[in-house]
């Protein structure tokens, strides 16, 4: 097993997939796609854990599925196995470290929203090589909050 970058759920089976302690939703879409792996907890606590970990082909299937459908990424691989880093990104591996942030004139080149959205971004934090789920997210946000005002004013 891989040195964990995050404390992982002490209730998830030991191994190289795990779910990050208190980093859960609940939201249920893992278990669904992936009901022989994906449990919780208990009756008590709505906190997701991997109930055992892949063994074969059609269950690592079913855990890139749980990693696709995590509401909030707090599904992580702590391994080294160079086909499941690549199909799951390096924003899921405890191994890849995570890409250097840009310095503020390549944000600008590079971002296509223009310089305002640009310092924004770079101010954040956020990458804009390859945006992420939480990225699309806020953008999504972004795009609503200034609908609203638009048909209110």
């Amino acid at each position: 097993m891989g040195e964990r970058r995050f404390n992982a759920h002490p209730k998830s089976a030991p191994g190289d997939f795990y779910v990050v302690n208190h980093g859960c939703a609940a939201c249920g879409a893992p278990h669904a796609v992936a009901p022989d792996l994906i449990g919780w907890a208990d009756d008590e606590e709505y906190h997701c854990i991997w109930k055992k970990q892949p063994e074969n082909e059609q269950e690592l299937e079913q855990a890139f599925a749980a990693f696709d459908a995590s509401e909030v990424e707090c599904y992580r691989y702590a391994g080294d196995d160079p086909r499941i880093v690549a199909r799951i990104g390096p924003d899921f591996s405890d191994r890849c470290l995570p890409p250097p942030r840009p310095r503020p004139m390549e944000t600008m080149r590079h971002y296509q929203e223009g310089p305002i959205a640009a310092t924004a971004a770079f101010d954040l934090g956020l990458s804009v090589s390859r945006p992420s789920r939480l990225e699309l997210a806020l953008k999504a946000i972004g795009k609503l909050i200034a609908s609203v005002f638009r048909v209110r004013s």
